[in-house]
Parts: structure tokens; C-alpha cells; sequence
């Protein structure tokens, strides 16, 4: 057998070379230290924190923190820098922990930042103050774990072009979507439009699109056409379209390259006499936005590690 297949040779990437040129590029001058830390950091939760299948301490993740981390150092020019990784670095993975590993995470933060008070959350008076007005509207409690989940979503959704928000029927995820979304429209005075679909509902070539095996004539798939109808520039309103249904690799397979840094949605090739290699692409741009809510995970867990940030923001159909 072993005749039968061609060797491969593969290479773990350096997390911390990447990690201290990534920092270095973003300004921080003591980027060794600093990077020794966030790694050592990364390390020791992979190993001691629960194994939950949403968790990320890949490179997918790890490059979103960086770039936050870049954006947070040249909005405080004037603050420590150890307190801006301190910072960014809990706030971009609390709201992913299980309860049981918050305290150990803490721990972990300041163990690596010794002496070092915590910096305070974010602080939104205005945005919670409206958010209080719809909760009440609508009946609900204004639950302060509740509420944390609303905040920490609304700063995911500033930083992240991929969001999940995973929890169990009856958990409250819609009303986070609603309450939210109600609270921005007020907050930002732009109509805020949601679009759900149940993406087990349908066939993977249903959901995205296929070419006709006689023909070739491509038929474009409800993800497409939704993702095409509300990309207008002119739009007066923004959307979240919002994929309601349990996650496997089937469906979400196609969006590997949305979730990284190409940004870009590649469907199959469509079946044409003058390029057979003709492809539909979708990039994001700026009109809209795609949340999923789901309830469990199906199928193999590593090809869904990676993609549990998946808010799919701003395409535009070329």
C-alpha cells in the first residue's frame, strides 16, 4: 500500500514569528515580549481549557486578534501597550468561553500580566440605555449575563467578518438578534432588516447554485440571489441575513475562503462552451451583513473549528 501513495511533506506554521512580525507591523515597540506572552497564552489554553468544538486558537483566529490589536494601538497612541493586548486579547474570546473556563482563562491573563490591573469593558450608557427601552417593550428581564451576551456581540460584529452565536433552543439567541438589531436602528437612525433562512432546509446546490448537466445553464442558488438582492449600494436600510439552522460541512464548506482574509465567495465553476473555467465569485464590499444561529454542530468537528465566526459582511456580485 505504502508504494501506492506519494509522500507529503507538510510544515506547522510558527504562531509566535508570526504573532511578533505582525505586532512589530502594527506598531508595537516591545513586540517580543509581548508576543512570547500572547503565545504562551494561546498554548496553554489549547491545553488546559475544556474541548469544546467552537473553540479557534488557529491561525484564522489568532489573525483576527492581531488585526485588532493594530487597530486598538492606533486608537491609544498614549496607553501601555501590555495593557492593549491585555485588553483585546479578553475581550475578542470571552464571549466564545463556557462558563467553567472563564475563571481559568482570567487566571491565565493575569498570571502572564502580573500586577497589571484589569482593564475596564467597554462602556456603551447610550446604546445600552436603548437597549433597556426594547427589552422592556418586548416583556423580557434585563438579565446582566443576558445583557453581557448583547454587548459582546455587538463588539464582535465591529471587529469580526464571521460570526456564530451557538446555544440550545430556548437559550435567547433570537431575542439577542432582535434586541440588537432593534437597538442599532434606533441608535445609528438606519432601518435594520433581517432575512432568515434554514439552510438544512435545502439542498447544498439549492443554497448556493448549480449548472445544469444537459444545458449548462447556471440556475442561481436562494443564498446568491438573497446575497445579490440586498448588495445595492442604494439600499436605504442595512440587512442580516441570518442562516437559522444547524452547521455541517456540507453547506458551510463553500465558505471557507469568506472566512479567511480573501474575503471572497467562490461557487462552482459554471459549465460554459466559451470558458470552462468560468466561476461565480461574491466579494465582500459594503451593504450587508449574514449572521448564523445555530443550536448544534454536525458532522466532523475539525472542518467546523475554524468557521464559528462567520458574519458574512458587504458583498457585491462580479
Amino acid at each position: 500500500m505504502k508504494a501506492l501513495f506519494r509522500g507529503v511533506c507538510m510544515m506547522v506554521p510558527d504562531f509566535q514569528i508570526i504573532k511578533k512580525v505582525k505586532m512589530c507591523s502594527a506598531g508595537y515597540t516591545d513586540f517580543d515580549v509581548l508576543s512570547s506572552k500572547f503565545y504562551a497564552l494561546y498554548a496553554t489554553c489549547k491545553e488546559q481549557l475544556s474541548n469544546q468544538r467552537h473553540y479557534d486558537w488557529g491561525l484564522r483566529n489568532i489573525l483576527s486578534v492581531l488585526r485588532t490589536m493594530g487597530a486598538t494601538k492606533r486608537e491609544n497612541l498614549d496607553k501601555p501597550e501590555s495593557l492593549l493586548v491585555y485588553q483585546t486579547v479578553r475581550d475578542m474570546n470571552l464571549s466564545k468561553l463556557v462558563a467553567q473556563d472563564v475563571p481559568l482563562f482570567l487566571s491565565l491573563l493575569a498570571d502572564l500580566f502580573p500586577g497589571m490591573t484589569p482593564p475596564p469593558k467597554g462602556n456603551y450608557p447610550k446604546e445600552q440605555a436603548i437597549l433597556k427601552s426594547i427589552v422592556e417593550k418586548y416583556g423580557h428581564i434585563y438579565h446582566e449575563d443576558w445583557v453581557t451576551k448583547v454587548i459582546q456581540l455587538y463588539e464582535t460584529t465591529r471587529v469580526r467578518h464571521g460570526i456564530m452565536l451557538v446555544g440550545p433552543s430556548g437559550g435567547g439567541k433570537s431575542c439577542i438578534f432582535k434586541c440588537l438589531k432593534e437597538t442599532l436602528q434606533e441608535y445609528h437612525n438606519i432601518v435594520y432588516k433581517d432575512i432568515r433562512f434554514n439552510p438544512k432546509a435545502i439542498r447544498a446546490q439549492e443554497m448556493y447554485g448549480e449548472a445544469d448537466n444537459q444545458s449548462g445553464e447556471w440556475t442561481t442558488g436562494i443564498f446568491a440571489a438573497l446575497w445579490a438582492k440586498y448588495n445595492s449600494r442604494n439600499n436605504a436600510y442595512n440587512t442580516w441575513i441570518i442562516a437559522d439552522g444547524p452547521v455541517d460541512a456540507i453547506w458551510i464548506e463553500n465558505l471557507n475562503t469568506v472566512l479567511d482574509d480573501n474575503k471572497i465567495l467562490t461557487l462552482e465553476p459554471k459549465i460554459s462552451l466559451r470558458n470552462e473555467n468560468d466561476s461565480l465569485q461574491i466579494r465582500l464590499q459594503a451593504v450587508e451583513t449574514q449572521l448564523n444561529e445555530i443550536g448544534s454542530f454536525i458532522g466532523d468537528k475539525e472542518n467546523l473549528v475554524g468557521k464559528c465566526h462567520y458574519l458574512l459582511k458587504y458583498a457585491k456580485v462580479e
